[in-house]
């Protein structure tokens, strides 16, 4: 069983001085983050420039709606704390990453956070659902066609800063 409040803490630690770290954020029409991460850095993956949002929210019971409703709220959260003013021919995108942590998930909810990510222009999607309760971290670990570049970026977020965090 992981205790959140250290896990959070450890989150924390492992990305300070690389995010922007807030605690308890009230998300535009979301509900509060437990905590948010943002960075902006130019992936050379394409020349652009992204902005990185993990969005942690705490939820006994959690559904695929819930994780839906979560990137919505992360992406406008994203929106609100960062509008990058481009050079010409620049481009920019959205990374959300949306993180549910419970002590029990449900069925449908692992599945999708399994699953290849929906797709959207210019913004990546990347749930991920913590099982508190066995130490988990559920999330697309496939490769795909689209979004290749991006996914390894997001893989690698979610096993460095969340995943390290559980052990």
């Amino acid at each position: 069983m992981v205790d959140f409040d250290n896990f959070m803490e450890k989150t924390k630690q492992s990305m300070a001085g690389k995010y922007r770290i807030s605690p308890s954020v009230q998300l535009p029409d979301g509900p509060i983050a437990d905590m948010t991460a943002s960075r902006t850095y130019v992936s050379w993956k394409g020349l652009v420039i992204v902005s990185q949002h993990l969005i942690v929210v705490r939820m006994e019971k959690a559904h695929v709606d819930d994780m839906k409703q979560l990137f919505d709220a992360g992406f406008r959260f994203g929106k609100q704390v960062n509008r990058v003013p481009l050079l010409r021919g620049m481009q920019f995108g959205y990374m959300i990453i949306p993180i549910i942590a419970t002590s029990h998930p449900d069925e449908e909810l692992l599945q999708y956070a399994e699953s290849q990510p929906r797709k959207h222009w210019s913004l990546f999607e990347f749930p991920v659902v913590i099982d508190l309760e066995s130490g988990e971290a559920h999330y697309y670990r496939k490769i795909s066609a689209w979004g290749a570049f991006f996914f390894s970026d997001m893989r690698n977020v979610v096993s460095r800063y969340v995943e390290n965090s559980l052990k």
